[in-house]
């Protein structure tokens, strides 16, 4: 039950930081304290390497999260911070995206790529493709938002529903 906490604190977190798929051209280097990606997991390994690349993710999407665009996008264009005083009109609102902060959103796209590349290293294939399938949802989401297709409102709302669909499907390929 811990770890399922632990999980569903690491997904909610992660989530709020999403944006691109593109990969990184280079691995980052792995802290000695974290088991081998390439290495084959002995029995115990397992868990420990999931636990480690959940808490990697979670720290990377804290980083973000605290980042100067992050915060600038949170009550302006996304509802990153649900406690934010601007969620109710954000999610309501007509508006689409000025020039600025069409660039501020790709921005903070471009800067959550980082915490992305960390879950292609997920072993389980079920749970690789849920996140993967959120984020190619998410980036037409911010598309769409950013090529003034849809408003800030219907963005909010439609991110919002992509994040209930990861989570339930997130815990779902877990539990298999």
């Amino acid at each position: 039950m811990k770890k399922l906490c632990m999980s569903g604190a690491v997904l909610v977190s992660f989530i709020a930081g999403c944006a691109s798929n593109e990969g990184l051209p280079v691995k980052q280097a792995m802290p000695s304290n974290q088991v081998s990606l390439t290495k084959l997991p002995q029995q115990g390994e397992v868990s420990t390497r999931r636990d480690n690349l959940q808490n990697e993710i979670a720290q990377c999407v804290e980083q973000v999260n605290d980042g100067q665009t992050a915060k600038a996008v949170d009550g302006t264009i996304l509802v990153l911070n649900p406690a934010n005083p601007s969620a109710k009109f954000l999610y309501s609102s007509p508006n689409k995206l000025t020039g600025d902060e069409a660039e501020l959103l790709s921005k903070f796209k471009r800067e959550t790529q980082k915490c992305r590349q960390i879950s292609r290293d997920i072993a389980n294939p079920a749970l690789r493709k849920v996140y993967q399938n959120y984020f190619s949802k998410i980036d037409r989401v911010y598309d769409d938002l950013i090529y003034k297709k849809i408003t800030i409102g219907v963005a909010n709302q439609e991110r919002s529903l992509l994040i209930s669909q990861f989570k339930s499907q997130w815990l779902e390929a877990l539990n298999k």
